[in-house]
């Protein structure tokens, strides 16, 4: 029997910019290819999908489409809305519809309706599966985000230095990179987004609001690498992953840099981002609270002399969700190319 032909929606990976979606995109097309499936075509989260010929013809072709909530579906927001309107806009009334990997968090009553026309739900975490599993009326099964669902990576030499990474947040980016140029005056650091560069476009909008846009963040980037010498962009997800690999501690405002350092084994400090994404893998995993520090209270003095080795309770928690999440993800691909 030939396998299913799937459309990927809300595809975060679609111009390479961000190291943690490369890793999700990658780990679901893999999933689903390496049991027969097709990968029909893929969705930019950014595309208002409803107006789309091509993206309308795409999906009357398919079986099943698979969207990828991470980090999306939170609050209402309106790119989120346009996802949910597949379980209800008439040329995917007949397919085989699935939300997986995502958060799901204050979302308005009135998706509950279109929730339930899913025939499979997953979350990413265990608050975004009780939330779904009020609106959907019955249970939702979660696990980690799918960047882990591979598993840890493989044990490293010594590690030395510290990296600091970025936020969603502006401002807590420019605490991060300014604790980083501190810090470096006692061990060697270096700061590290956990994307390409500053700019992703967005080829849905006008032609001159690109080009503004464009060239308002190509300034912005540069002044940054002016102002902070520590700081380099990265050019893929391996090129990231050798750089966390090689540090014995990540202090990052970005929910990726977290899962990336959790497969990786190395010790991180975190600050809060947009939603309740950071604090509710703490709870998943059974991390020590101690590494969820506001960004104010960050100081060199906390990153330089406490230790922030992971505690052998926390290496047993992170071994037992590893493992489970890579059991679960299995178990899900093998549901969904069914």
């Amino acid at each position: 029997m030939p396998g299913k032909n799937f459309v990927l929606m809300n595809h975060t990976n679609m111009l390479g910019h961000h190291f943690g979606c490369a890793r999700v995109m990658r780990l679901i097309e893999d999933g689903l290819t390496q049991r027969g499936g097709v990968i029909l075509g893929r969705l930019d989260g950014k595309m208002d999908w409803r107006n789309n010929p091509s993206a309308l013809d795409l999906l009357s072709r398919c079986d099943a489409i698979v969207i990828n909530g991470e980090g999306t579906l939170h609050h209402g927001r309106k790119k989120a809305s346009w996802l949910m309107d597949v379980a209800r806009h008439p040329v995917t009334k007949t397919k085989e519809l699935a939300l997986i990997n995502t958060i799901y968090q204050a979302n308005p009553d009135h998706w509950a309706p279109m929730l339930k026309q899913f025939t499979h739900l997953y979350a990413r975490d265990g608050r975004s599966a009780a939330e779904m599993a009020r609106h959907a009326e019955r249970e939702v099964l979660y696990m980690g985000d799918l960047s882990m669902s591979a598993g840890a990576l493989p044990d490293t030499d010594a590690q030395q230095g510290i990296l600091f990474g970025d936020s969603v947040s502006r401002s807590s980016s420019e605490k991060l990179a300014r604790l980083a140029s501190q810090v470096s005056l006692h061990e060697p650091s270096a700061i590290i987004p956990l994307t390409t560069s500053l700019f992703e476009d967005n080829p849905y909008k006008p032609y001159l609001w690109r080009i503004f846009r464009k060239s308002k963040l190509v300034w912005r980037q540069k002044n940054l690498l002016q102002r902070h010498a520590l700081m380099q962009f990265l050019p893929s997800e391996d090129a990231y992953i050798a750089k966390l690999r090689a540090t014995r501690l990540s202090v990052t405002g970005r929910f990726h840099g977290i899962c990336l350092s959790i497969i990786a084994g190395i010790p991180f400090v975190a600050v809060s981002s947009n939603s309740w994404k950071i604090e509710a893998l703490f709870e998943d995993v059974g991390l020590d609270t101690r590494r969820l520090v506001p960004v104010d209270q960050l100081k060199p003095g906390l990153i330089l002399d406490e230790d922030w080795s992971f505690s052998t309770e926390e290496i047993q928690n992170i071994e037992k969700f590893l493992n489970r999440t890579v059991v679960r993800a299995s178990a899900m691909f093998d549901r969904l190319s069914a």
